[in-house]
């Protein structure tokens, strides 16, 4: 398993679109955190006591979503380079192989939302300070905080690498993965009403951003590990029993 867990890390770290959609996304929370947020606003804007916590959570939700393509591309070019082959001929068997890109994805779901986390309010901070702005009195509530933000980017990323487990097909799960929260949870949503709650992206945005009275994010927590359970069940039944080309 070591072995396998080194070659998969070797793999997220040796290619540039680790790198890549990792810049990527810490510029968006520049942008956004740093100038529209921090720079551009006025003087009482920053005087809420929730701003720094709410600056965390909203980059999170939304860059997480970015950051999980790392996980998808980790597997995805396993099947566009034809090298998945080599990959399972290297370990003894083909689960240990998944569950070391499980294992990475998740760490790299961990690090990168811990990342943001802290980095998007550091952004606002500056910002304000550029402008000549104080940041006024935060409740920051760090715990909550943490393990939201993880939960959420977590989510994502292993949502991303069930996908192309299951489709074994790099453009058609990049393609699934955008359309499915951008226009299909929209469109199931006018059906479900209340209950969109239920939808995979829906709940793993309501861990961080819970709909009002209609959930908590324990609730949505719960529900994105039903999605992650079963996913990975279904994913890894696939890659052992079907053809590696």
């Amino acid at each position: 398993m070591i072995p396998a867990l080194k070659s998969e890390f070797r793999k997220l770290l040796s290619v540039r679109s680790t790198y890549g959609l990792t810049a990527f996304a810490l510029l968006i929370v520049m942008f956004f955190a740093g100038f529209i947020e921090g720079f551009r606003n006025k003087a009482p804007y920053f005087q809420t006591s929730t701003l720094l916590q709410s600056e965390s959570t909203s980059a999170i939700a939304f860059v997480g979503f970015i950051l999980a393509f790392t996980g998808l591309l980790l597997m995805g070019h396993e099947y566009r380079y034809n090298t998945v082959m080599y990959s399972l001929t290297s370990a003894n068997r083909r689960l240990k192989v998944l569950a070391a890109k499980f294992l990475v994805v998740l760490t790299f779901g961990v690090v990168t939302s811990l990342i943001v986390t802290f980095f998007s309010p550091l952004c606002t901070i500056l910002g304000a300070a550029l402008h000549g702005y104080h940041i006024g009195p935060q409740h920051f509530d760090y715990f909550a905080i943490i393990w939201r933000c993880v939960a959420c980017g977590v989510a994502y990323a292993l949502y991303a690498l069930i996908l192309v487990t299951i489709m074994r097909n790099q453009i058609g799960a990049i393609v699934t993965f955008l359309l499915l929260p951008l226009m299909g949870e929209n469109i199931l949503g006018l059906l479900l009403k209340k209950n969109v709650i239920y939808l995979p992206f829906t709940a793993a945005q309501d861990v961080v951003l819970p709909q009002g009275n209609h959930t908590s994010s324990l609730h949505a927590l719960g529900v994105v590990a039903v999605y992650v359970a079963v996913g990975a069940i279904v994913s890894a039944a696939l890659f052992v029993k079907r053809d590696a080309n």
